[in-house]
């Protein structure tokens, strides 16, 4: 092991080179018996849940719960992109399933640029390097975010490379980074752009979500006008027995215009609380939420983004 390369420790690495449904069920046992025994950790997201998605006192808990299970199995699957051989993570792919493979046979049937916008939500890494297999063969897969690279996420890539799929992620922090994720695209990469991520990344955009005045940073409308590309929304989960890719209605941008901006706009929105609705518990970002809602900072009506978002969040609706 190199001086950069992820520290896995013995028993995460004994778990995450077992057989996906096998992890999963070993996981899940581990993690009850450990809450029966020393009860189960409360991180605030039953409230929340509670508040937010108008859920009993009694459902939030559970959700609280899977939300902590969640957690955990992720870790898993990233340790066993990383110590599991490649024939291993090939017979892992088989239990990632598709909701509507039609579509992206079609999509990709088009030789048009393609754009998958996902939420944080589940294991999703191997789950797009699924579909860059399965519908997409040959072409690289471009992961627009506006950071450098972690240790895990190169030493992840490596191991894709190994499992046939070209992947890489592009830092976008300015307007030269934009331009080349177009020509990636053009070039015949499929681009991987993020639905869910906040405002402070720029280009927000109003997309009320769950009763809440939430804004979400918003390129996908520039980046499918300037590539002629199609968007696919996408919501990876994990489950039981597998994962599973839940695909949206596919769309393009046709101009620039602010109707066509705001259209786009209620098309991700739309997305975004189907798949939050859908499973609550798999969001990575909800110890976020603050980050999404409004905050005021004029001069004569200054209020802390802390009190404002604590505001919107006790009177959901």
């Amino acid at each position: 092991m190199t001086e950069n390369e992820p520290r896995i420790g013995f028993l995460a690495r004994r778990i995450a080179g077992l057989p996906l449904r096998t992890r999963r069920r070993i996981l899940r046992a581990q993690f009850t018996l450990a809450g029966a025994l020393r009860g189960f950790e409360k991180t605030g997201h039953a409230g929340l849940f509670q508040r937010v998605l108008r859920q009993s006192s009694r459902e939030a808990r559970r959700l609280e719960r899977e939300v902590n299970l969640h957690n955990l199995q992720t870790e898993a699957e990233w340790a066993a992109l990383l110590v599991r051989s490649v024939p291993a993570l090939k017979r892992d792919a088989r239990h990632i399933a598709v909701t509507d493979p039609a579509a992206l046979e079609r999509a990709a049937a088009t030789g048009r640029p393609v754009i998958l916008t996902p939420l944080h939500m589940g294991a999703y890494v191997l789950a797009l390097a699924c579909l860059m297999v399965r519908f997409f063969p040959g072409r690289p897969l471009l992961v627009l975010r506006q950071r450098d690279d972690m240790p895990l996420e190169t030493a992840v890539m490596e191991r894709i490379r190994e499992v046939g799929v070209t992947m890489r992620f592009h830092q976008v922090t300015d307007r030269m980074g934009f331009l080349e994720a177009v020509r990636f695209a053009r070039n015949g990469a499929v681009i991987v752009n993020f639905c869910d991520l906040d405002p402070a990344y720029g280009a927000a955009a109003p997309m009320p979500v769950l009763g809440l005045e939430t804004r979400f940073a918003f390129g996908t409308d520039t980046l499918a006008r300037l590539t002629n590309g199609l968007v696919v929304p996408l919501a990876c989960t994990m489950e039981p027995e597998g994962d599973l890719v839940r695909v949206g209605p596919t769309f393009e941008v046709h101009t620039s215009a602010p109707e066509e901006r705001a259209r786009v706009a209620g098309l991700v929105r739309a997305h975004i609380e189907a798949s939050l609705r859908a499973r609550p518990e798999q969001w990575h970002l909800w110890s976020a939420l603050r980050d999404y809602l409004p905050v005021t900072d004029t001069v004569t009506d200054a209020v802390s983004r802390t009190v404002e978002a604590d505001e919107q969040i006790r009177t959901a609706a």
